[in-house]
Parts: C-alpha cells; structure tokens; sequence
C-alpha cells in the first residue's frame, strides 16, 4: 500500500509539471500581437496614463505601449506599408491614410516622444495623445478586437466592428 500511494503521488507530480511545461511553452510561443518592433530606427517613446481615480487607463497604457512604438518607429522610417499594417484589419483606405500620416508627422518622430493614454470612455476603444518634442501633437484612435490585440483607426471603418 505504501508504493502504491507513492506511485500515484509520482503520477500525478509528474503531469502537473507537464502541464506547467505545456502552458510555458504555449506562453512563450504565442503571439499576442501581429506586429514588432523593428531594429532600426531607434525610437524613444514613453507611454504614460493621464492621472485618474479609474484603473483602465493604466491598464490600456500598458496594453498599447507596444503600438505605440511601433507607429513612432514607421512613422520615422518613412514605411507606408508598414504603417498601414498598424491599422485596424476591417478598416479601408489605410494605404493612402499611413502616407497622410508619414507626410504629416513623419519630421517630428525622430525625437523623444511622450504618449498620454486618455480615460477610456467605452471599452475596446481607447484615445492617445502624442506629443513630439518640437512642440507637434497627434491624437490617436485605437480600437481592440476580440483576440484584445489593439490597431490603430486608420483610414475608414467602424471602430466597435471588426
């Protein structure tokens, strides 16, 4: 009787630690957001919530911190493409919405940039803030879909209706 609780224990120990091994691995394969990051160029964004007595905006702070920087970083490097990939998949016309973009606020991207996230007045929507170190500020649209990867509002579509 002893062995026989020993072996269970044994057992069970050993697909627990399997399980943990399976979701680790999940974990670190997955891909929660279809863009990166990219070498070059450099970008200096500092993503902040504006005060307020509700948790939401810290939380879409850090949900969108990833985004931002990679809006910055086309936004420097001139990249239409890649930029228009930024948008959200069920909006139209964000080629000819990123070039709008690079011409406008490309210049200023360079250079340190602060990113104020807004209180989030209605959930999967949220309203950001640039502001570039020369003085030029930009406010963006993001909407969040329903696997909660965010996108920008690029061109034309239907924000709440991926």
């Amino acid at each position: 009787m002893p062995g026989t609780r020993k072996k269970n224990l044994w057992v069970a120990a050993s697909a627990l630690a399997a399980l943990a091994t399976a979701l680790l691995i999940w974990w670190l394969l997955r891909d929660p957001a279809p863009y990166t990051l990219g070498k070059t160029p450099e970008v200096k964004v500092t993503v902040h919530a504006v005060k307020s007595e509700y948790p939401e905006a810290e939380k879409v702070a850090g949900d969108v911190d990833l985004l931002l920087k990679v809006y910055v970083q086309r936004l420097e490097a001139g990249d239409a493409t890649d930029l228009a990939h930024l948008g959200a998949p069920w909006y139209t016309g964000r080629d000819r919405a990123a070039q709008r973009l690079i011409a406008h606020y490309g210049a200023h991207a360079g250079e340190p940039v602060e990113a104020l996230v807004q209180d989030p007045a209605v959930p999967n929507l949220a309203a950001v803030e640039l502001r570039f170190a020369d003085g030029q500020r930009q406010t963006l649209q993001l909407s969040r879909d329903d696997d909660d990867v965010w996108w920008l509002q690029l061109g034309d579509g239907d924000p709440v209706a991926p």
